[in-house]
């Protein structure tokens, strides 16, 4: 269950990315900036306690609200939304694959100590 923090956490990326992809719509260069604030969100929402599959709920269903608004908008708006979301997921995927690797190395570690 998120937390009020970690809700509070996304709310003001949301409100960075916002801002960030206007600055987009103006054609000034913020892919930087964006993969920036998304990597400190995701380790500051992991820091307030929320899990992985929390993170996407939460923050993708933000997201999905801000990329479905921008559909009107278009262009390099819409694109920077678009590129948080994908960056997001990236981030999400790579610590899940990083988990289950941990995973497995533990089990093989256990089951070497079995013979």
């Amino acid at each position: 269950m998120i937390n009020h923090f970690v809700k509070n956490i996304a709310d003001r990326y949301v409100a960075i990315v916002t801002e960030l992809a206007g600055k987009a719509g103006a054609n000034l260069i913020v892919g930087d900036l964006i993969r920036s604030a998304t990597r400190n969100c995701l380790v500051a929402m992991h820091a307030a306690g929320a899990e992985s599959g929390e993170i996407r709920q939460c923050l993708g269903a933000l997201m999905a609200r801000h990329i479905n608004a921008a559909h009107a908008q278009g262009g390099r708006t819409l694109a920077a939304w678009v590129h948080a979301r994908n960056h997001m997921e990236f981030l999400l995927f790579i610590e899940e694959q990083e988990e289950l690797a941990q995973c497995a190395d533990l089990e093989a570690g256990a089951g070497a100590m079995l013979h």
